[in-house]
């Protein structure tokens, strides 16, 4: 029987998928639309096009986001979302489907019951075989960090429901935690400063392309952008014009809360391991690492060295796609679970 092997990063925000021999063969966001009653789940639409219905969609059609912070809330939605992905990427010419193995990234610090259902999902999904493993650790081998050996490095991951932050070592997290800071948590209080400070209504889209067009962490940074909503006294659409300096004041305690765990890991390493974590820096990885002058910012605040790749949003679901290949370091990694 024919085989096919993915890499699969599920995040709160964006689902990712490696093909082998292939590279990333999709990235959409983790939504799903129904059409009518919710239990009878008669999809609408999946990914991009469900992400662009939230905040428009009738009566009739239901926008699901099935993980929130890292933790699957609506498993039956998921793997639906997850089956229709895979007709996207698997020829289904034969009569037989080919079966289907996972490298499937997961967050740290999840219940048994909780880690359980990744699997589950990916089963009902029509997946024959998985391997479950820590994103933050996917990361460090998207990063081409050597996370084999015994030389740490600390990888920080601030995704879109959840800020992970884990010093690698000998194919293992020796020490790291999980927050619930992520680029959804400062969408909403984006909304909440757009809505209290101009008295215009906004929705998570709107306040996302609000952040990715002027979001910064330059607190002189006099960029500006035009918004538009519902205003909330006269109740008509009206457009605003949003400084830099309104995103800065609500994203810096958020960034703030990253930095302090990234100190509280530090502080808790063997003195060896942080050790190398100071002579090696810290490596920023995640959709929320795009924010302008991230790498000054922690770099000032922690007086270490910053490294950010230029597409940090796939360390992850690329650290999958090089285990695919990699079988001695994948046997390593499985071999510490």
């Amino acid at each position: 029987m024919n085989t096919i092997e993915i890499g699969l990063v599920f995040g709160t925000s964006t689902t990712y998928v490696y093909l082998a021999d292939s590279g990333i063969v999709l990235t959409e966001p983790t939504c799903i639309a129904f059409l009518g009653e919710r239990k009878k789940k008669n999809v609408r639409a999946i990914g991009q096009a469900a992400y662009e219905m939230t905040g428009k969609a009738p009566q009739n059609t239901i926008v699901v986001s099935p993980i929130s912070e890292g933790i699957i809330h609506d498993p039956l939605s998921l793997s639906i979302l997850l089956k229709e992905f895979l007709k996207k990427i698997i020829p289904s010419t034969s009569i037989i489907r080919p079966r289907v193995k996972a490298i499937i990234g997961v967050p740290m610090g999840l219940s048994v019951e909780e880690r359980k259902k990744y699997g589950d999902v990916a089963y009902a999904a029509g997946i024959k075989e998985i391997k479950l493993i820590e994103n933050i650790l996917l990361s460090g081998v998207g990063l081409q960090l050597p996370v084999h050996t015994a030389y740490g490095g600390l990888v920080v991951s601030i995704g879109g429901g959840l800020t992970e932050v884990a010093a690698i070592s000998l194919s293992s997290i020796v020490q790291g935690c999980a927050i619930s800071v992520g680029t959804n948590l400062m969408d909403k209080a984006l909304c909440d400063h757009v809505s209290g400070r101009y008295n215009l209504k906004i929705g998570m889209p709107t306040a996302k392309k609000l952040r990715m067009d002027i979001g910064s962490l330059l607190e002189k940074d006099i960029s500006t952008t035009m918004v538009s909503g519902l205003d909330l006294s006269t109740k008509y659409i009206r457009s605003e014009k949003v400084r830099a300096e309104d995103v800065y004041s609500v994203l810096r305690p958020y960034y703030l809360r990253v930095r302090d765990a990234i100190e509280s890991i530090i502080n808790m390493l063997p003195p060896e391991l942080a050790s190398d974590v100071y002579s090696s820096g810290i490596h920023v990885v995640g959709g929320a690492a795009r924010i302008i002058a991230l790498g000054d910012f922690l770099s000032y605040e922690l007086d270490l060295r910053v490294h950010i790749p230029q597409d940090p949003e796939y360390a992850a679901i690329l650290g999958a796609g090089q285990l695919l290949s990699n079988k001695a370091l994948l046997k390593d990694i499985m071999a510490q679970k």
